[in-house]
């Protein structure tokens, strides 16, 4: 399964500042059983009512599961969720 992040900065020069440390911790998300990939998306568009990265992520359903209970998971939304003015999540099939 796909699973997407897509996110608002509230201050968009968050964006390009914080985006080397985010795909470092989403890297570790590859160490989660059942996580196969992960790609990490800026946004190329300035617009205000664009939002600011898109996260995309492969999965299991029990990857999933593991994803949301992992410490890197927390450590996402400790570290960034207060960054955050908005936020999306969606699932797909492949």
């Amino acid at each position: 399964m796909k699973h997407y992040i897509i996110a608002k900065f509230k201050d968009k020069k968050d964006t390009e500042r914080l985006l080397p440390e985010i795909c470092r911790l989403f890297d570790k998300a590859l160490l989660i059983e059942g996580v196969t990939d992960v790609k990490v998306h800026p946004s190329n568009s300035d617009r205000e009512n664009r939002y600011s990265i898109m996260i995309e992520m492969t999965m299991t359903q029990e990857g999933l599961l593991a994803y949301d209970a992992s410490e890197m998971h927390k450590e996402w939304k400790r570290t960034y969720g207060d960054k955050i003015e908005s936020k999306a999540i969606f699932d797909c099939e492949e």
